[in-house]
């Protein structure tokens, strides 16, 4: 039968402190000692509002001048996109016209190949 692996070190005393309450009585004899503890980062957990609001606003600011200019732009390419369109059909028109001049300048063509044809 297996017995589970040991957790390493020695078993926890039951008024041993936590690591918080070590490292605070660590600050504690360095303060005593006139040495300044050494600080990785300082966090800040105060919220100032007006700074945050300022902030806040001018990243809503900025977003709703994007989408303004993005929707400047699409209004201006549905413009183009119409003016375009309206280019397309009256091109189609006229491609039409020319293929039914085109159609009848054959016909009548064949028609004088045929009257040459029998005058010969």
């Amino acid at each position: 039968m297996d017995t589970p692996k040991r957790p390493r070190g020695g078993p926890r005393q039951p008024d041993a402190p936590t690591p918080a309450e070590r490292q605070r009585a660590c600050r504690a004899r360095l303060a005593a000692a006139g040495r300044a503890p050494r600080v990785q980062r300082i966090i800040d957990d105060r919220f100032d509002s007006k700074t945050q609001v300022i902030v806040e606003r001018a990243f809503f600011e900025e977003q709703r001048r994007n989408l303004h200019n993005a929707l400047l732009k699409i209004e201006l390419l549905d413009e183009a996109r119409a003016r375009i369109d309206r280019r397309n059909s009256s091109l189609e028109g006229e491609l039409k016209r020319l293929e039914q001049l085109h159609t009848i300048s054959l016909k009548e063509i064949v028609l004088l190949k045929q009257s040459l044809a029998i005058k010969k």
